[in-house]
């Protein structure tokens, strides 16, 4: 005899399987997330960052995702409800003047800190389990941080954002890319302000090296 939970479990996969195809070939859009704040992290100081508009390197621009019916086919897309450039930009630009940065959109000859971003990847998915539905967000960018003084730094990173429901829906889709985006945002304007502060203009950069792990280090002579 089949126990209560093995058909409760079969009940809500053939839901899942109904429902799925009913409308998964029906393309969707998901709404990037409103500019912050989602951080509370302070250390700009007022200091001048040029933020440069994002350029794109993703293999899959032409949307942001994919919806699957129930056997885990690709079969309709998801589009961005507005430009993901211009909003990644404005959404990392308030960030950063949240953390107490003097955000800038061109250098302007005044020898500021220049930050310029690569957008690698930004996709969400519904990844099908025995009862639910996990909808992934990748995000994956690319920033480098110039200093007229000779310092310069490059790191990628790389999120991931989940939001489990029962269905595929449009509001999972935009939720699982809500978190993903807190993470990336708290993670950058961190590390900006750390290798801001950590490094200011005062000190001899031709002794910085990084380490095989991407660290930037002081050489001390």
């Amino acid at each position: 005899m089949l126990s209560k939970s093995f058909v409760k479990a079969l009940c809500l996969t053939a839901m899942l399987t109904t429902q799925a195809s009913g409308c998964a070939f029906t393309d969707i859009t998901a709404e990037l997330p409103l500019t912050g704040p989602t951080i509370d992290f302070s250390g700009g100081k007022g200091q001048v960052l040029v933020l440069a508009p994002f350029t794109d390197k993703r293999q899959v621009s032409n949307r942001i995702g994919m919806k699957k019916n129930g056997y885990g086919q690709d079969t309709a897309d998801v589009f961005p409800n507005k430009d993901v450039l211009p909003w990644l930009h404005e959404r990392l630009s308030s960030e950063l003047k949240v953390a107490g940065f003097t955000v800038a959109t061109d250098n302007a000859g005044r020898g500021d800190v220049e930050v310029n971003g690569t957008l690698l990847k930004l996709f969400i998915e519904p990844v099908i389990q025995w009862s639910t539905v996990d909808h992934e967000a990748d995000f994956s960018v690319q920033l480098q941080v110039k200093r007229p003084d000779g310092l310069k730094a490059t790191r990628k990173y790389y999120v991931k954002g989940i939001n489990q429901g029962l269905i595929a829906s449009q509001g999972h889709y935009t939720a699982a890319l809500n978190k993903a985006t807190m993470t990336l945002m708290k993670r950058v304007v961190a590390d900006l302000i750390n290798l801001l502060n950590q490094y200011p203009e005062t000190i001899n950069h031709s002794n910085l090296r990084i380490t095989p792990c991407g660290k930037l280090e002081q050489d001390f002579v």
